[in-house]
Protein backbone atom coordinates (compact mmCIF):
# COMPACT_ATOMS: atom_id res chain seq x y z
CA UNK A 1 0.00 0.00 0.00
CA UNK A 2 1.77 3.14 -1.13
CA UNK A 3 0.89 5.54 1.69
CA UNK A 4 -1.81 7.87 0.39
CA UNK A 5 -3.18 10.82 2.30
CA UNK A 6 -5.88 9.51 4.62
CA UNK A 7 -8.36 12.20 3.57
CA UNK A 8 -8.98 10.29 0.36
CA UNK A 9 -12.52 9.01 0.34
CA UNK A 10 -13.09 5.29 0.42
CA UNK A 11 -15.10 3.82 -2.42
CA UNK A 12 -15.69 0.55 -0.65
CA UNK A 13 -19.28 0.03 0.40
CA UNK A 14 -20.26 -0.98 3.90
CA UNK A 15 -21.95 -4.25 3.04
CA UNK A 16 -22.12 -6.28 6.22
CA UNK A 17 -19.39 -8.89 6.55
CA UNK A 18 -18.77 -10.65 9.84
CA UNK A 19 -16.04 -12.99 8.61
CA UNK A 20 -13.43 -11.60 11.02
CA UNK A 21 -15.86 -11.48 13.94
CA UNK A 22 -16.87 -15.07 13.20
CA UNK A 23 -13.22 -16.04 12.61
CA UNK A 24 -14.06 -17.92 9.45
CA UNK A 25 -11.58 -19.95 7.45
CA UNK A 26 -13.17 -19.86 4.00
CA UNK A 27 -11.67 -17.10 1.81
CA UNK A 28 -13.72 -14.38 0.23
CA UNK A 29 -14.41 -14.72 -3.51
CA UNK A 30 -13.77 -12.28 -6.35
CA UNK A 31 -17.50 -12.19 -7.10
CA UNK A 32 -18.16 -10.98 -3.56
CA UNK A 33 -15.51 -8.31 -3.98
CA UNK A 34 -17.04 -6.99 -7.19
CA UNK A 35 -20.42 -6.80 -5.48
CA UNK A 36 -19.16 -4.63 -2.62
CA UNK A 37 -16.77 -2.46 -4.65
CA UNK A 38 -18.67 -0.71 -7.47
CA UNK A 39 -15.51 1.07 -8.70
CA UNK A 40 -13.56 -2.18 -9.04
CA UNK A 41 -13.27 -3.08 -12.74
CA UNK A 42 -12.75 -6.64 -13.98
CA UNK A 43 -10.85 -5.39 -17.00
CA UNK A 44 -8.27 -3.71 -14.75
CA UNK A 45 -7.71 -6.95 -12.83
CA UNK A 46 -7.30 -8.71 -16.18
CA UNK A 47 -4.76 -6.05 -17.17
CA UNK A 48 -2.82 -6.67 -13.95
CA UNK A 49 -2.75 -10.41 -14.66
CA UNK A 50 -1.42 -9.67 -18.15
CA UNK A 51 1.26 -7.36 -16.70
CA UNK A 52 2.38 -10.00 -14.21
CA UNK A 53 3.16 -12.33 -17.09
CA UNK A 54 5.74 -9.77 -18.22
CA UNK A 55 7.39 -9.99 -14.79
CA UNK A 56 8.66 -13.59 -14.77
CA UNK A 57 10.20 -13.30 -11.30
CA UNK A 58 6.81 -12.71 -9.69
CA UNK A 59 4.50 -15.60 -8.74
CA UNK A 60 2.46 -16.48 -11.82
CA UNK A 61 -0.53 -18.08 -10.09
CA UNK A 62 -1.71 -15.13 -7.99
CA UNK A 63 -5.47 -15.21 -7.47
CA UNK A 64 -7.93 -12.57 -8.60
CA UNK A 65 -8.82 -12.05 -4.95
CA UNK A 66 -5.24 -11.13 -4.10
CA UNK A 67 -4.94 -8.77 -7.07
CA UNK A 68 -8.15 -7.09 -5.96
CA UNK A 69 -6.59 -6.45 -2.54
CA UNK A 70 -3.59 -4.78 -4.16
CA UNK A 71 -5.69 -2.66 -6.51
CA UNK A 72 -8.17 -1.59 -3.84
CA UNK A 73 -5.41 -0.65 -1.38
CA UNK A 74 -3.93 1.66 -4.05
CA UNK A 75 -7.29 3.33 -4.77
CA UNK A 76 -7.38 1.69 -8.23
CA UNK A 77 -4.23 3.45 -9.47
CA UNK A 78 -2.57 0.99 -11.87
CA UNK A 79 1.02 2.19 -11.50
CA UNK A 80 0.74 2.29 -7.71
CA UNK A 81 -0.77 -1.21 -7.74
CA UNK A 82 2.11 -2.61 -9.78
CA UNK A 83 4.60 -1.05 -7.37
CA UNK A 84 2.70 -2.47 -4.40
CA UNK A 85 2.73 -5.96 -5.94
CA UNK A 86 6.48 -5.73 -6.53
CA UNK A 87 7.28 -4.60 -3.00
CA UNK A 88 4.87 -7.12 -1.48
CA UNK A 89 6.38 -10.19 -3.10
CA UNK A 90 9.97 -9.01 -3.02
CA UNK A 91 9.77 -8.19 0.68
CA UNK A 92 8.11 -11.50 1.46
CA UNK A 93 10.79 -13.32 -0.49
CA UNK A 94 13.71 -11.41 1.03
CA UNK A 95 12.44 -11.28 4.61
CA UNK A 96 11.93 -14.87 5.78
CA UNK A 97 12.23 -13.72 9.39
CA UNK A 98 8.80 -12.07 8.97
CA UNK A 99 7.06 -14.20 6.36
CA UNK A 100 8.32 -17.79 6.46
CA UNK A 101 7.44 -20.61 8.87
CA UNK A 102 4.17 -18.96 9.86
CA UNK A 103 2.83 -22.00 11.68
CA UNK A 104 1.36 -20.79 14.95
CA UNK A 105 2.29 -24.10 16.61
CA UNK A 106 6.00 -23.47 16.10
CA UNK A 107 7.74 -23.01 19.50
CA UNK A 108 8.91 -19.46 18.78
CA UNK A 109 5.40 -18.34 17.80
CA UNK A 110 3.85 -20.07 20.81
CA UNK A 111 6.39 -18.11 22.86
CA UNK A 112 5.38 -14.88 21.12
CA UNK A 113 1.73 -15.52 22.01
CA UNK A 114 2.72 -15.76 25.67
CA UNK A 115 4.73 -12.51 25.57
CA UNK A 116 2.41 -10.44 23.37
CA UNK A 117 -1.32 -9.84 22.99
CA UNK A 118 -3.04 -9.81 19.60
CA UNK A 119 -6.67 -9.03 18.81
CA UNK A 120 -8.42 -8.65 15.45
CA UNK A 121 -11.26 -6.70 16.99
CA UNK A 122 -14.64 -8.20 16.04
CA UNK A 123 -16.46 -4.86 15.81
CA UNK A 124 -15.30 -2.28 13.28
CA UNK A 125 -15.13 1.43 14.02
CA UNK A 126 -17.97 3.74 12.85
CA UNK A 127 -16.24 4.13 9.46
CA UNK A 128 -16.11 0.39 8.90
CA UNK A 129 -12.37 0.21 9.59
CA UNK A 130 -10.89 -3.05 10.83
CA UNK A 131 -8.88 -2.59 14.05
CA UNK A 132 -5.76 -4.65 14.76
CA UNK A 133 -4.73 -4.54 18.42
CA UNK A 134 -1.31 -5.33 19.89
CA UNK A 135 0.42 -4.95 23.26
CA UNK A 136 2.93 -6.55 25.57
CA UNK A 137 1.57 -9.32 27.77
CA UNK A 138 4.77 -9.85 29.75
CA UNK A 139 7.03 -6.87 30.36
CA UNK A 140 10.44 -8.52 30.67
CA UNK A 141 12.48 -7.19 27.73
CA UNK A 142 14.70 -10.27 27.49
CA UNK A 143 11.70 -12.37 26.46
CA UNK A 144 10.75 -10.07 23.57
CA UNK A 145 11.69 -10.87 19.96
CA UNK A 146 10.75 -8.19 17.44
CA UNK A 147 10.86 -10.42 14.35
CA UNK A 148 8.48 -12.99 15.83
CA UNK A 149 6.18 -10.20 16.99
CA UNK A 150 6.01 -8.79 13.46
CA UNK A 151 5.46 -12.27 12.06
CA UNK A 152 2.34 -12.84 14.16
CA UNK A 153 1.14 -9.30 13.42
CA UNK A 154 1.45 -10.02 9.69
CA UNK A 155 -0.52 -13.22 10.21
CA UNK A 156 -3.31 -11.26 11.90
CA UNK A 157 -3.57 -8.88 8.95
CA UNK A 158 -3.35 -11.65 6.35
CA UNK A 159 -6.08 -13.61 8.11
CA UNK A 160 -8.45 -10.64 7.95
CA UNK A 161 -7.63 -10.04 4.28
CA UNK A 162 -8.13 -13.68 3.35
CA UNK A 163 -11.58 -14.14 4.87
CA UNK A 164 -13.03 -10.65 4.53
CA UNK A 165 -11.10 -9.10 1.68
CA UNK A 166 -11.31 -5.37 1.12
CA UNK A 167 -12.64 -3.04 3.80
CA UNK A 168 -12.72 0.79 3.80
CA UNK A 169 -9.63 0.96 5.98
CA UNK A 170 -7.45 -0.44 8.76
CA UNK A 171 -6.50 1.00 12.13
CA UNK A 172 -3.64 -0.21 14.31
CA UNK A 173 -4.24 0.12 18.04
CA UNK A 174 -1.03 -0.34 20.05
CA UNK A 175 -0.72 -0.14 23.84
CA UNK A 176 2.71 0.95 25.13
CA UNK A 177 2.12 -0.26 28.68
CA UNK A 178 5.23 -2.09 29.88
CA UNK A 179 7.49 -0.93 27.03
CA UNK A 180 10.95 -0.12 28.40
CA UNK A 181 14.32 0.96 27.04
CA UNK A 182 15.40 -2.68 27.13
CA UNK A 183 12.83 -3.50 24.45
CA UNK A 184 14.38 -0.92 22.13
CA UNK A 185 17.84 -2.42 22.50
CA UNK A 186 16.45 -5.66 21.07
CA UNK A 187 15.43 -4.00 17.81
CA UNK A 188 17.47 -4.48 14.64
CA UNK A 189 17.94 -1.56 12.26
CA UNK A 190 17.67 -3.98 9.33
CA UNK A 191 14.40 -5.40 10.63
CA UNK A 192 12.95 -1.95 11.25
CA UNK A 193 13.85 -0.87 7.72
CA UNK A 194 12.18 -3.93 6.20
CA UNK A 195 9.11 -3.55 8.42
CA UNK A 196 8.48 0.07 7.47
CA UNK A 197 9.17 -0.61 3.79
CA UNK A 198 6.49 -3.29 3.79
CA UNK A 199 4.09 -1.25 5.94
CA UNK A 200 4.26 1.81 3.70
CA UNK A 201 4.80 0.34 0.24
CA UNK A 202 3.70 -3.29 0.18
CA UNK A 203 0.91 -4.00 2.66
CA UNK A 204 -2.33 -4.29 0.65
CA UNK A 205 -4.62 -2.34 2.97
CA UNK A 206 -5.81 1.23 3.25
CA UNK A 207 -4.14 2.23 6.49
CA UNK A 208 -6.10 5.07 8.08
CA UNK A 209 -4.61 5.61 11.53
CA UNK A 210 -2.27 4.27 14.21
CA UNK A 211 -3.39 4.95 17.77
CA UNK A 212 -0.79 4.48 20.52
CA UNK A 213 -2.16 4.13 24.05
CA UNK A 214 -0.39 4.76 27.37
CA UNK A 215 2.24 6.93 25.74
CA UNK A 216 5.11 7.89 28.05
CA UNK A 217 8.51 9.61 27.92
CA UNK A 218 10.13 6.73 26.03
CA UNK A 219 8.16 7.68 22.93
CA UNK A 220 10.76 10.32 22.02
CA UNK A 221 13.48 7.66 21.84
CA UNK A 222 11.22 5.35 19.85
CA UNK A 223 10.47 8.09 17.32
CA UNK A 224 14.16 8.91 17.00
CA UNK A 225 14.77 5.27 16.17
CA UNK A 226 11.99 4.82 13.60
CA UNK A 227 11.61 8.29 12.06
CA UNK A 228 14.34 7.72 9.40
CA UNK A 229 12.14 4.99 7.91
CA UNK A 230 8.82 6.83 8.03
CA UNK A 231 7.25 8.99 5.37
CA UNK A 232 5.56 12.18 6.49
CA UNK A 233 2.18 10.74 5.46
CA UNK A 234 2.62 7.89 7.93
CA UNK A 235 3.70 10.27 10.68
CA UNK A 236 0.46 12.20 10.20
CA UNK A 237 -1.52 9.01 10.84
CA UNK A 238 -0.01 8.36 14.28
CA UNK A 239 -1.91 9.58 17.33
CA UNK A 240 -0.42 9.33 20.83
CA UNK A 241 -2.72 9.10 23.85
CA UNK A 242 -2.12 9.43 27.56
CA UNK A 243 -5.85 9.06 28.38
CA UNK A 244 -8.75 7.30 26.73
CA UNK A 245 -11.18 10.14 26.00
CA UNK A 246 -9.64 11.00 22.60
CA UNK A 247 -9.72 7.28 21.74
CA UNK A 248 -13.45 7.14 22.51
CA UNK A 249 -13.94 10.13 20.20
CA UNK A 250 -11.82 8.66 17.40
CA UNK A 251 -13.19 5.13 17.60
CA UNK A 252 -16.07 4.00 19.81
CA UNK A 253 -16.52 2.08 23.05
CA UNK A 254 -18.42 -0.46 20.97
CA UNK A 255 -15.19 -1.58 19.32
CA UNK A 256 -12.89 -1.53 22.37
CA UNK A 257 -12.11 -4.21 24.94
CA UNK A 258 -13.59 -3.92 28.40
CA UNK A 259 -10.21 -3.03 29.94
CA UNK A 260 -10.51 0.28 28.09
CA UNK A 261 -14.10 0.86 29.10
CA UNK A 262 -15.38 -0.76 25.94
CA UNK A 263 -18.18 -3.20 25.20
CA UNK A 264 -16.08 -6.05 23.80
CA UNK A 265 -14.73 -9.07 25.63
CA UNK A 266 -11.47 -8.84 27.55
CA UNK A 267 -8.06 -8.68 25.91
CA UNK A 268 -7.25 -12.18 27.20
CA UNK A 269 -10.48 -13.66 25.88
CA UNK A 270 -10.00 -12.15 22.43
CA UNK A 271 -6.34 -13.22 22.41
CA UNK A 272 -7.35 -16.81 23.15
CA UNK A 273 -9.83 -16.73 20.27
CA UNK A 274 -7.18 -15.22 18.01
CA UNK A 275 -4.81 -18.10 18.76
CA UNK A 276 -7.52 -20.64 17.95
CA UNK A 277 -8.22 -18.83 14.68
CA UNK A 278 -4.54 -18.95 13.72
CA UNK A 279 -4.54 -22.71 14.38
CA UNK A 280 -7.54 -23.15 12.11
CA UNK A 281 -5.77 -21.16 9.39
CA UNK A 282 -2.58 -23.24 9.41
CA UNK A 283 -3.31 -24.67 5.91
CA UNK A 284 -3.79 -21.15 4.56
CA UNK A 285 -0.44 -19.93 5.87
CA UNK A 286 1.33 -23.02 4.55
CA UNK A 287 -0.13 -22.43 1.09
CA UNK A 288 0.68 -18.70 1.19
CA UNK A 289 4.41 -19.43 1.47
CA UNK A 290 4.35 -20.85 -2.05
CA UNK A 291 3.77 -17.34 -3.44
CA UNK A 292 7.32 -16.00 -3.55
CA UNK A 293 9.61 -14.52 -6.19
CA UNK A 294 12.02 -16.50 -8.31
CA UNK A 295 14.81 -13.94 -8.39
CA UNK A 296 16.75 -15.92 -11.01
CA UNK A 297 14.04 -14.94 -13.49
CA UNK A 298 14.06 -11.23 -12.66
CA UNK A 299 14.69 -9.04 -15.71
CA UNK A 300 17.62 -6.65 -15.25
CA UNK A 301 18.31 -3.37 -17.00
CA UNK A 302 21.30 -2.63 -19.22
CA UNK A 303 23.42 -1.76 -16.19
CA UNK A 304 22.69 -5.14 -14.65
CA UNK A 305 20.49 -3.70 -11.93
CA UNK A 306 17.13 -5.06 -10.89
CA UNK A 307 14.09 -3.00 -11.77
CA UNK A 308 13.37 -2.95 -8.05
CA UNK A 309 15.81 -2.36 -5.23
CA UNK A 310 15.14 -1.67 -1.59
CA UNK A 311 16.23 1.70 -0.29
CA UNK A 312 19.18 1.26 2.00
CA UNK A 313 18.92 4.01 4.57
CA UNK A 314 22.05 5.03 6.43
CA UNK A 315 21.71 5.38 10.19
CA UNK A 316 25.37 5.97 11.04
CA UNK A 317 24.51 8.94 13.20
CA UNK A 318 21.61 7.28 15.01
CA UNK A 319 22.03 6.69 18.73
CA UNK A 320 19.84 6.13 21.75
CA UNK A 321 20.67 8.09 24.87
Amino acid sequence: MPIIESYMKSECSNLANNSVADMKVEPITADEEYMKNPDLKKEEIAELKKWMKTQPHLPQNVTDEQLILFHHSCYYDMDATKSCIEVYYTTRTNTPEFFNNRDILRPELQHALKILHYNCLPVKDPNGYQIIYHKLQQFEAGKYTFNDGVKVLSMAIDACLSVEGTVPGYIFLFDMKGVRLGHLTRLSISSLRKFFLYLQEGMPVRLKAIHVLNTHSLIDKILMLVRPFMKKELMKMIHFHTDLQPVYEALSTKCLQKEYGGELESIDELHEKFESWMKNLRPYFKEEEKFRNDEKKRITDKKGKHSYQEQDLSLQNLCID
